[in-house]
């Protein structure tokens, strides 16, 4: 063996480029880097961020980097998450099949010096969830990280992580990156899932605000890999043939991505079977990783009301009275303060808070009423009247001890099941306008969270962790389903006949159309006349 080849296992990036082999066509194959993830590798910072198309090899390449920083360095650790510990055993497996079959590598030179690799630093330890070596490195795998600090750690699939479950998303965030030193490299590489939501998003959004500044190793650096630079997406000798896809190829011809028929046509057939999964399985610009689709959304109408511009500023209306509807549970409170009409529902506001409970409702209620005018009643839902274990008190007694009147608190009713309020509120969102100040993000214990409206976006069913399949009921995440229940809690009282402004579904004249809708004034006369005889 050369004094040259002993001296060239001493550079990383000869080692990376020639020693590796990965299995291609059912056999060991010489690894050959692809652009992307060389690009990745030279561009490597201590927080990385890879929103990335399917099958670009980029796993491949941080599974490799980070092994081989275990055998060539001794006492180092590096640990590999995913959803399942399955799907984390098989990016292990990337490296145990790098190891086993350097031998087989198609250079012999190459295959006789990994056998003098394997007699220096013996493997101690092979299983499905580790490997470990005779100088003190281990590459671990699974679906959380507990053990010694990392020096590498690589966050496979974030955004279906947290799309399964936001808990645990955040846990992975304050144990497991946590965990990673700060000059130390972890490594965050997801189809985008999930929506505008959660620990995957928050990281997300914290590499697209770093993009072209200096980058701190406390920052995340954004890489970004399209589908389009895939040698395999291209159809030779096909073109497209459906006016969308022109429409969709012309934009990104605008943003100066231009491409050939062959991959245009690869598109445009990928996408009659994926549908609008292609947002987040093949995105072709990082503002599309933004737009993915939220699977088992349960208000798409939301992406319409946002098109039509329906999310805006607007003023109060005077002659409408003010109501505000209530999710209460536990100590989080979620309420929508909001002029019901009988054309259009007005959200003027909206709070969500932790840890205040019904002396916190209460503040809240005084601080709209500072803002904007009297609130005329307060929907609470039905388990308002059920006792709390603790206090043994009712919500609604509780609310009235702290200031608010009971003849402006009403209950509203139960209803057979959660699914009868969801029908309720997707009838009326097609009213709906939401105040600008509805759609501005939320800081709650240093995480970023959605608007209200973002949050009525992200409202979802919940997903089988086991399975992928959806459930037949929403994704309880804390987030978004109490800002979803306070909504339904308004139309629920509408569905009741407890809004006098709005008529309920059963109605077929609501009374103040009996007039001619041009009598503007008159009508606005008798809606203050007809609500001030029902708040008596």
């Amino acid at each position: 063996m050369s004094e040259e080849l002993f001296d060239l296992l001493k550079d990383r990036e000869w080692r990376l480029n020639n020693l590796y082999v990965i299995l291609i066509n059912g056999g060991p194959a010489a690894f050959v880097p692809r652009p992307e993830q060389l690009e990745y590798r030279h561009n490597r910072h201590a927080r990385n961020f890879i929103p990335k198309a399917r099958k670009l090899g980029v796993s491949t390449e941080v599974v490799l980097e980070n092994g081989d920083d275990c055998v060539f360095n001794p006492n180092f650790k590096a640990a590999i998450i995913d959803e399942t510990e399955p799907a984390a055993w098989e990016k292990l497996e990337i490296f145990r099949f790098a190891w086993v079959n350097g031998p087989k590598h198609p250079n012999p030179k190459i295959a006789a010096l990994w056998l003098l690799i394997h007699e220096a630093n013996e493997l101690l330890t092979d299983n499905n969830g580790e490997l470990a070596w005779h100088n003190g490195s281990s590459f671990q795998a699974g679906t959380s990280f507990t053990g010694r600090t990392p020096q590498r750690l690589h966050v496979s699939e974030f955004g279906p992580i947290c799309d399964a479950s936001l808990e645990k998303g955040r846990k992975i965030r304050r144990g497991s990156i946590n965990a990673v030193l700060p000059q130390d490299i972890v490594t965050v590489e997801t189809t985008m899932r999930g929506g505008r939501v959660g620990p995957c998003y928050e990281l997300f959004r914290l590499s697209k605000e770093a993009c072209g500044k200096p980058l701190s190793v406390a920052d995340w650096r954004l890489h970004f890999f399209p589908w389009w630079n895939h040698p395999d997406y291209q159809l030779d000798g096909f073109k497209p043939t459906e006016d969308p896809t022109a429409k969709y190829f012309a934009e990104l011809a605008a943003e100066g991505i231009n491409l050939s028929d062959a991959r245009k046509a690869w598109y445009e057939r990928k996408k009659r079977e994926q549908g609008e999964d292609m947002l987040q399985e093949f995105p072709s610009t990082i503002a599309e990783c933004d737009k993915a689709v939220v699977m088992g959304a349960i208000l798409p109408q939301i992406a319409a009301i946002r098109a039509q511009g329906r999310v805006r500023e607007f003023p109060v209306e005077v002659h409408l009275p003010m109501f505000v509807s209530v999710d209460c549970g536990g100590d989080t409170l979620s309420a929508w303060l909001s002029q019901p009409g009988r054309r259009d529902v007005n959200l003027l506001d909206w709070s969500g808070t932790d840890g205040g409970g019904s002396a916190g409702l209460a503040a809240q209620v005084a601080k709209w009423e500072a803002a904007y005018g009297r609130v005329e009643k307060i929907f609470l839902p039905h388990d308002a009247d059920s006792k709390d274990k603790g206090s043994a008190k009712t919500f609604k007694a509780q609310l009235i001890e702290s200031g608010i009147a009971s003849n402006r608190i009403v209950v509203v009713p139960r209803i057979p099941n959660v699914w009868t309020g969801i029908d309720y509120m997707r009838r009326h969102l097609p009213k709906c306008w939401f105040h600008a100040r509805c759609d501005k993000e939320t800081v709650l214990a240093d995480e970023t969270l959605p608007s209200a409206v973002g949050r009525l976006e992200n409202y979802r069913r919940a997903m089988n962790k086991a399975t992928g399949a959806l459930q037949e009921h929403p994704l309880k995440d804390g987030v978004c389903d109490h800002c979803a229940d306070s909504l339904r809690t308004l139309f629920e009282a509408v569905e009741h006949g407890l809004v006098p402004t709005m008529p309920c579904a059963d109605a077929k004249v609501h009374p103040l159309d009996r007039e001619d809708e041009d009598d503007k004034p008159r009508n606005r006369q008798k809606a203050k006349f007809a609500f001030q005889g029902w708040r008596r």
